[in-house]
């Protein structure tokens, strides 16, 4: 079990990620391997890349979401441990000055759906190949034949 007062941080090196209407869409760029995590992930994921605590994430999504605290925490605990397993995220300690949770108006919680890591290996091939350059669309490309102004 990984210790709740403990931070899971996204590898940076490795991996993209963005959250598009809910869903956390992952890729590994060394491996092709993508993963999507809707509802309850979409959310987990966001709350990882805003630097929150294991028990910090507990506390937003049993705010958020119908879920008892020990729920919400094996379920993390599980998922965490998955996205150990696939080097998605690394863990460290937690350090102070960690951000508040979020809590909505009282009485407003949806129902809970524990967060699934999904895995596609179908591409990985594929895109180990010709991997996604993240910032690639940032570049301002010429043609060869244009002159530089």
């Amino acid at each position: 079990m990984i210790n709740l007062n403990c931070r899971l941080t996204p590898r940076s090196d490795n991996i993209t990620a963005s959250v598009i209407d809910g869903e956390a869409i992952i890729v590994n760029l060394s491996t092709g391997v993508y993963y999507s995590m809707a509802e309850t992930g979409g959310e987990v994921w966001s709350m990882i890349e805003e630097g929150r605590s294991l028990r910090e994430m507990v506390e937003g999504l049993v705010a958020k979401y119908d879920a008892s605290p020990e729920q919400a925490a094996q379920d993390l605990d599980r998922l965490a441990g998955e996205l150990v397993k696939e080097e998605i995220v690394t863990v460290s300690k937690a350090s102070g000055g960690e951000p508040a949770p979020q809590v909505p108006a009282p009485g407003v919680r949806s129902p809970y759906v524990p967060p699934v890591l999904n895995v596609y290996r179908d591409m990985g091939d594929l895109l180990a190949l010709d991997p996604p350059m993240p910032g690639l669309r940032d570049i301002p490309w010429q043609d060869a034949g244009e002159e530089k102004s």
